[in-house]
């Protein structure tokens, strides 16, 4: 899969981290800043936790803006990053993330934010380009993790009120996704996205 991305998305960097616990975070809007992993828990920003058991080492490739190219000034929807095995095997764990960095429940599910559906659209229109350039085969399941860092509370369980299920989800677009902040990376071949 590294190779597949540097070839169809030759202006990515993909990072590479063998580190026991990884913090995903999106300093975007705190600082202007980038999508970072980050092997320390910051304490400036909240972050997606993957705790990495072995620990193997993973690729991970943060998403600038307009980070894939449709055509010329047309670009694709995205979520934040993308995050695989460094053995890039054909039955390896995929990871999608997508951040929203609201302040409590009540606007990460205010209708006119629409925050859950965004996120949603965003897991899949990025899956779907990873699709049609080749990077993941077309019936390869991946997963995805939507995540409302600053919340503490259980999200997961009202996330999914909108027109597509998380069974509608995975039967349709091959995705397993979860809203939560956290995940536990068991091995190349096995990833636990934790329902909190």
């Amino acid at each position: 899969m590294k190779t597949k991305i540097e070839q169809a998305l030759p202006a990515h960097t993909l990072r590479l981290s063998n580190a026991p616990k990884i913090y995903i975070v999106d300093y975007k809007n705190s600082s202007g800043g980038a999508v970072a992993l980050l092997e320390q828990e910051p304490t400036e920003i909240k972050s997606v936790y993957l705790e990495n058991k072995k620990p193997i080492g993973v690729y991970f490739d943060g998403f600038k803006d307009n980070a894939l190219p449709i055509a010329k000034g047309e670009h694709s929807k995205q979520c934040e990053c993308v995050l695989f095995p460094q053995t890039c095997n054909d039955k390896d764990w995929i990871l999608f993330i997508e951040t929203k960095y609201t302040n409590d429940l009540r606007s990460a599910f205010d209708e006119n934010h629409d925050y859950p559906n965004g996120m949603i659209n965003q897991i899949i229109q990025t899956v779907q380009y990873f699709r049609a350039k080749q990077i993941i085969a077309p019936n390869r399941r991946v997963h995805a993790i939507v995540s409302f860092p600053n919340l503490i509370e259980a999200f997961n369980s009202t996330f999914f009120k909108g027109e597509l299920s998380i069974e509608d989800i995975l039967i349709k677009h091959k995705i397993l996704v979860r809203a939560t902040n956290s995940a536990i990376i068991k091995s190349e071949k096995r990833i636990s996205l934790n329902a909190i």
